[in-house]
Order: C-alpha cells, then sequence, then structure tokens
C-alpha cells in the first residue's frame, strides 16, 4: 500500500487523514483535561459528565443507567447496517500524580495511571469524527464509555453488560495504551491478549495470645507467610513451565500490638494465569493449602474476583488489521504480538456478542525521543498525545471501511 504524504501537514507525522487532523488539537486537549479530574472505580461522575456532554453535543443518542456512572452513545445511520462498539474505561488509580504540568491531577491521589484519559479522549476524538462525517459510515456505531475497569470488586464491564450496553452489537473493539511502545506503532494477535485474572482476599483468623507464651495461641501472621510461601511454590512446580502463570502478594494487614500473638490476618493479592486450565490448577491447588491450615486449628478463607481472558476474535483481528494498514507502514503493525499477563474486564463484551466477534490492540503511546516510555500504573505515567489520532483513526477506519 502507498502512503501519499505530500499532501499533509507537516506535523501529521503519523498519515492520518487531512480531515482527522483538523481534530488534533481537540483530541490533545481533551486528553488534558481529563488528566486533570481522575476518579476512582465507580466515582466517575465529573468525567463521565464531560463524555455524556460532549457525546449529546455531537449528536449522540446517550443511555444512561440508574446508579452507575457508566453510558453508551449511539449514532445510527442505517438501522438495516451492523452496529460496531467501541469501549473507553473511564476510571483512575489510587495513586499521587507525579506528572508536575500544567494538567496534573487536581484531585488528590487519584491519577491516570493506566492511561484510561488516553482511551477516553481517542474515542471522544474518533466520535467527533464521524458525527461530522456520517455520509463515509458503512456501519452504525456505539461508544461504551465504562466504569470501573481497574477494580474488581466494582462492578464494571459485567455489569455494564447485565445492563445491556451489548444488544444489538455485532463486532466490538478496545484499546489499551503502551508507553513501551512508540507512537505510530500498535500490537495485536488472533487469540489470547490478556490474562485470566484474579484478585484473592485471604482471610486467616488464629487465637490470640501474649508474645511471651506464644504456645497458647495460634500465630496468624506466621501461618499467613507459610500460606503465601506455598502459594509462590505452586506456581513454580505444579504449573506447566511452557504456560505462565504469576502470583502476586500486594497486601498484608494483620496484628494490633508487638508484644501479642495476632489472631487474624488478611492478605491481598493476584493470580494470572495465559490458559484456563492453568486458572484452574493455581486455584485448586490454593484451595488444597487452605484446608491443611484448617487442619492446623485456622480458619481460613480464599476469595475471587476474576476476569475471564480477553480472545480476539479472527475476523475482529483482520479487521484490525486492515483499519491500521490503511495509514501505517507495515513495518509498524505486530499481527502477532505476544498477550499481557496483566487482566481486561472487556472480555465480558466480546463473550456478549453473538459470535464473540471483538477484538483488543495494544496502541503505542510513547515516544522514546521525549522520554516517554513508561509501563502503565508507573509513577510519573507520561503519554505522547500525538498517539490520539492514531488510534481514533483506526476506530474511524472500523466504521467507514
Amino acid at each position: 500500500m502507498q502512503h501519499k504524504r505530500g499532501n499533509l501537514v507537516d506535523k501529521n507525522r503519523y498519515n492520518v487523514s487531512e480531515k482527522l487532523f483538523e481534530l488534533n488539537e481537540f483530541s490533545k486537549k481533551t486528553r488534558q483535561y481529563l488528566h486533570k479530574i481522575p476518579e476512582l472505580s465507580g466515582q466517575e461522575f465529573k468525567t463521565s459528565r464531560y463524555c455524556r456532554d460532549l457525546m449529546s453535543g455531537f449528536g449522540y443518542t446517550i443511555k444512561t443507567y440508574e446508579d452507575y456512572t457508566g453510558f453508551v452513545a449511539d449514532l445510527i445511520v442505517d438501522p438495516t447496517k451492523p452496529l460496531i462498539a467501541f469501549r473507553a474505561d473511564m476510571d483512575a488509580l489510587a495513586m499521587p500524580d507525579m506528572t508536575n504540568n500544567e494538567y496534573t491531577s487536581i484531585h488528590e491521589g487519584c491519577a491516570h495511571n493506566c492511561g484510561h484519559d488516553t482511551h477516553m479522549a481517542i474515542a471522544l476524538t474518533a466520535a467527533n469524527y464521524l458525527s461530522q462525517h456520517r455520509d463515509e459510515m458503512r456501519a452504525n456505531v456505539r461508544f461504551i464509555f465504562q466504569m470501573a475497569e481497574e477494580d474488581m470488586h466494582i462492578p464494571g464491564a459485567d455489569k455494564m453488560v447485565e445492563l445491556g450496553c451489548m444488544e444489538g452489537v455485532n463486532e466490538v473493539y478496545a484499546l489499551h495504551n503502551n508507553g513501551a511502545q512508540d507512537t505510530g506503532h500498535i500490537s495485536f494477535n488472533a487469540g489470547v491478549m490478556s490474562s485470566w485474572g484474579s484478585t484473592w482476599t485471604l482471610d486467616v483468623h488464629g487465637v490470640s495470645a501474649h508474645s511471651s507464651t506464644p504456645q497458647k495461641g495460634l500465630d496468624s501472621i506466621r501461618e499467613t507467610c507459610r500460606i503465601i510461601d506455598y502459594l509462590d511454590y505452586i506456581v513454580a512446580k505444579k504449573t506447566d513451565p511452557f504456560s505462565p502463570a504469576v502470583f502476586s502478594c500486594g497486601m498484608i494487614k494483620g496484628g494490633t500490638i508487638p508484644n501479642a500473638v495476632a489472631d487474624r490476618v488478611q492478605a491481598r493479592g493476584t493470580i494470572r494465569a495465559m490458559d484456563k486450565e492453568t486458572d484452574q490448577i493455581l486455584k485448586n491447588s490454593f484451595q488444597e493449602i487452605i484446608v491443611s491450615s484448617e487442619a492446623g486449628g485456622f480458619k481460613t478463607t480464599i476469595v475471587y474476583d476474576s476476569y475471564p481472558a480477553v480472545a480476539n476474535h479472527p475476523h475482529a483481528h483482520q479487521r484490525i488489521k486492515e483499519a491500521a494498514a490503511k495509514f501505517l507502514p507495515a513495518e509498524n503493525i505486530e499481527a502477532n504480538g505476544l498477550p499481557m499477563t496483566g487482566s481486561e474486564d472487556f472480555s465480558y463484551m466480546i463473550n456478549a456478542t453473538k459470535d464473540r466477534i471483538g477484538a483488543m490492540f495494544f496502541l503505542g503511546s510513547g515516544n522514546q525521543t521525549k522520554g516517554i516510555n513508561n509501563y502503565i500504573h508507573s509513577n510519573p505515567y507520561f503519554v505522547d498525545d500525538d498517539c490520539l489520532l492514531v488510534g481514533a483513526q483506526i476506530f474511524i477506519n472500523l466504521v467507514t471501511h
């Protein structure tokens, strides 16, 4: 495919259409404003209102859901045509924003360090363009603005599916920014794109006693450490080394004073697997260690909140490949990329389409020359705003070609 660049604005280095490039300033200012107002999962009130107001102004039909911040916005050009949906997640992380620039978070202790501001800005830019160029559309479009992607304990994509966000949808797509990949590059594959992921909560109840007479108690801290150590052993010795699995413990809380045997401890972490069988092996093995703990006199429980894996459908994979190839050079499109060991509740939306036709791709949002090469959830977290039109162009091409 030939890439005609001569008639484009010089700063348009990524070959997006001239008509889309007209929205360059809108796109950047939108992302930067959203970066300033991050909100936690399920609390995206300002964010949702801002996005709804823009989408309504573009002429979209808005559907909200009582008690939830998520909403959908439809642009129907011909009821006989298929309906293509795009997901944009809205929530941020409970982290300080260390970007220290003119659009740093104004909400203390909350930051868009996963780049969901990027996802929303891309969706809003694509939506803006399509509303102005309806004659180019070959399908109807729905933009799904989703709450609570980050926190498995709060209703997110699964709840939105339950509320009907996928009704009538034939294909669904999403992207995730990748600051470790340069702008103008994308990666994805036909198959598993994210892990079977679970957060786990371990509660260990023992018996309190004075630290001078430990034999009279059951030490929950020691027992919790034993269990966590064994969980590492399960990943190392009970799973197939050719099927990746990841175990982590990120939180431990227990004890009240230094001279007493702690009677209760709670620990929380995650497990991730790249296939369903390994996911089940992990959970079954974890249950075995819980049984042994109870046999030792402890009251021990482990509870999971889980996401299924994102599995890109071959048809949707091909559609993304074609949409990207219309403006990106072939060497910038990695169509057989590696999946991430992170997890994504976008899987619920793919699974809710009739034939599970949907896909996610990684969008380069880094720029080595600008010193932007962040991994998600790092701090500070920067994004190369030039990536916004690249993501928007792919979304637009999926609807117009």
